[in-house]
């Protein structure tokens, strides 16, 4: 997010002459390119591993764009490099394929290249073009956007300006690992079989680290804005339940959240697990092998929760300031209540009921779980990759 009426000014003007810029330079039709500004991870580093564990870099070069390079050394190897953001233009210019989870710099694909933002995931919450505070802008720098159903194509045209046949149906990159084998857990030292139940508590964000966007009222910044609590302390209560219910509750934090004012005193309890974008990548942990593990979800506006319906078990949904939510950011759908199949959590107390009805296996959402999972996702395999591949036609000769 680019902060500032005057910055955003010049961040999308000056996309504009690079677009010009880029139209003089010519493609190289075996170069592909992802930009991650912020970290090599979600649909991003979903679909880079996939290239190649499928030698993808045996006939491309591949280069990813991050802002700390030096981190990611590891992945290189002949044919994939890790470039920096401030020497990423000459590849953003010269490759075939672009790749972004929106982070893409504000310049137009030629005619000679095919650019793929798969976004974030599916929304719930508005985004982008929807959101008068962020100005009157464009925002279609692709030549495809990534949708899950179809019910989302008309959503992803309002918010980003595009055609609806610039949308294209093949799900999320990151879904594949809710199919695969990988071990979240077992890679950030948790053994399972230690607690009755693993919970997932995935809040999405209050208050960006810009500060630019606050889509609540004033929360409690020394726990990175979590609701329904009000310090650290009450959380030591949560632990101490957790302890007598035998479960571990691992609070992974949005990428977004501000956690500058954050109380290291939060990581103290043996029962909460407290994680941020950066610890996954420090242990080489893609999130959604750990979400794949967990017994139950517990979120509430974070479009995590429509890919956690391909599992078909319990979610929570904290709603304590969603009429604050509501007021400040807004729902793509008239009514989000409708499209949340679990249970509606507004005090402490209903939380710790959901702890217990999954301790105790009881479950009343399956029916609705289904409704709303055949709804937002209409593929429900591990194929992504390979089908957003086939439909960009970009492969690679196994032969």
């Amino acid at each position: 997010m680019v902060k500032g009426k005057w910055k955003r000014k010049l961040y999308f003007g000056g996309g504009q002459l690079l677009s010009v810029l880029s139209k003089l330079i010519p493609k190289d039709s075996r170069r592909i390119c992802f930009f991650c500004k912020s970290g090599l991870d979600d649909n991003s580093e979903a679909l880079f591993t996939y290239l190649k564990k499928r030698g993808y870099q045996k006939k491309y070069r591949i280069y990813c764009v991050v802002d700390h390079p030096d981190q990611y050394r590891q992945l290189e190897e002949e044919n994939v490099f890790m470039i920096s953001v401030k020497g990423c233009l000459w590849q953003l210019f010269r490759s075939r394929y672009l790749f972004c989870h929106g982070e893409m710099l504000a310049i137009m694909p030629t005619k000679k290249q095919i650019s793929v933002n798969y976004w974030h995931g599916t929304p719930l919450k508005k985004i982008n073009g929807m959101l008068d505070k962020l100005g009157n802008y464009r925002y279609d720098f692709f030549t495809y956007i990534t949708a899950a159903a179809p019910m989302f194509q008309p959503v992803f045209v309002q918010a980003f300006g595009c055609r609806q046949d610039q949308v294209l149906l093949c799900g999320h990159p990151r879904n594949d690992y809710l199919f695969q084998t990988e071990e979240g857990l077992k890679q950030l030292g948790i053994d399972s079989a230690e607690y009755e139940k693993i919970f997932l508590w995935m809040p999405t964000y209050r208050k960006s680290r810009d500060g630019y966007i606050q889509d609540t009222e004033e929360s409690c910044e020394e726990i990175g804005g979590l609701p329904l609590f009000a310090d650290v302390e009450e959380l030591g209560e949560l632990n101490r339940f957790l302890e007598r219910q035998n479960c571990l509750l691992i609070l992974k934090m949005h990428p977004a959240q501000d956690l500058s004012r954050l109380n290291p005193k939060i990581r103290q309890y043996r029962r909460i697990c407290f994680l941020t974008n950066e610890d996954m990548r420090r242990r080489q942990v893609p999130l959604y092998s750990l979400v794949k593990e967990a017994d139950a979800l517990i979120t509430d506006y974070s479009s995590v929760y429509f890919d956690y319906l391909l599992l078909d078990r319990p979610i929570g949904f904290v709603l304590e300031d969603l009429e604050s939510y509501e007021g400040h950011r807004g729902f793509v759908v008239p009514n989000p209540l409708d499209y949340m199949p679990g249970e509606k959590i507004y005090c402490k107390e209903e939380l710790l009921d959901f702890f217990r009805k999954v301790v105790n296996e009881e479950d009343n959402f399956k029916e609705e779980r289904k409704k709303i999972c055949d709804q937002v996702n209409y593929y429900q395999d591990g194929n992504n990759c390979a089908r957003l591949l086939e439909l960009i036609h970009l492969e690679v000769d196994h032969s």
